[in-house]
């Protein structure tokens, strides 16, 4: 054992005892004093700041969270124009509606279809800015920006459907609302007189360019709306939508339209030329739709 070592040794066996109650001293020794429980007034301001920190976080998820896909079923998304202001547009597959932004910041989507539809063969409305009233031109029915009926044949209202308008200037469309009875006609009041030339109404957009081909649209066999050009014959025993540019009593290139009353005309066929859109099922034309174009033609 070297000298360091056995001069550490004689500082260890030198060094006093500690006392035999020390850990009982350091039990017993002095502590910080315990937190009073907060009193009546403080547990308020508590609640009340993790109230206002709630609002303040629920505020923030609601202006930053995602705009889209707000509607279940959402049938599409459409720009909203300026207020006071009613514009043509599509929803997803084709149909036509109209998007109405009234003065005081409220967006309706109203179904472009007059409800008037007799034979099964439907027409699309036209919007009126002088009146604020959608009207069908073909047989005179005419209903307020809300949709509501006005007066004319028309049995009820215009269909709407469920919106959410989003930041970003558009309008998320959702199921579409079934159509309000004529009630409420007693109550309405006109914005302004009537339109009295073809040239100030705005007309329902179209879902596709369109073709002069009834049997190549049914051939393409597409999945929404489209737009076709041609000459409906509807007799008796059937109805079809021949090439419009069909020399007299011919039915060239013509496709099956199914769902019109055929018994509406039993002395002689109908003939209607014009613009139509439809839909494609099972190779024929379903859901023929008139769509007036300028200058129209009123006959039926």
């Amino acid at each position: 054992m070297d000298e360091r070592w056995r001069r550490e040794l004689t500082k260890l066996r030198d060094a006093p005892r500690p006392p035999d109650d020390l850990w009982d001293r350091i039990g017993a020794g002095s502590r910080m004093p315990e937190a009073d429980a907060p009193s009546g007034s403080r547990a308020v301001t508590i609640a009340v700041a993790l109230m206002v920190a709630i609002a303040a976080l629920a505020i923030a998820w609601i202006a930053f969270r995602p705009v889209h896909g707000t509607v279940p079923g959402a049938l599409g998304e459409l720009d909203v124009p300026p207020p006071g202001e009613v514009a043509p547009a599509n929803l997803d597959d084709g149909r036509p509606v109209f998007v109405v932004h009234r003065d005081d910041g409220t967006v309706e989507v109203i179904d472009a279809f007059s409800t008037h539809v007799p034979g099964g063969l439907g027409k699309l409305v036209a919007w009126c800015p002088s009146s604020r009233t959608f009207t069908d031109v073909y047989h005179g029915s005419k209903w307020n920006e809300d949709g509501g009926y006005y007066l004319g044949p028309a049995p009820t209202g215009l269909v709407t459907y469920e919106t959410a308008v989003q930041r970003d200037g558009h309008v998320v469309v959702g199921p579409a609302i079934a159509a309000g009875s004529r009630a409420a006609a007693e109550h309405m009041h006109l914005s302004g007189p009537f339109c009295q030339t073809d040239e100030s109404l705005v007309l329902a957009t179209l879902p596709t360019a369109v073709s002069d081909s009834p049997i190549g649209v049914v051939a393409q066999a597409p999945s929404g709306w489209v737009a076709v050009r041609g000459k409906l014959v509807w007799a008796s025993n059937g109805a079809e939508l021949c090439a419009p540019n069909a020399p007299k009593d011919t039915c060239a290139d013509a496709a099956e339209v199914v769902a019109l009353d055929p018994n509406t005309f039993e002395s002689k066929p109908l003939v209607v030329d014009g613009t139509f859109i439809a839909r494609v099922q099972d190779g024929t034309l379903v859901d023929l739709t008139r769509a007036p174009q300028l200058p129209f033609k009123p006959f039926f």
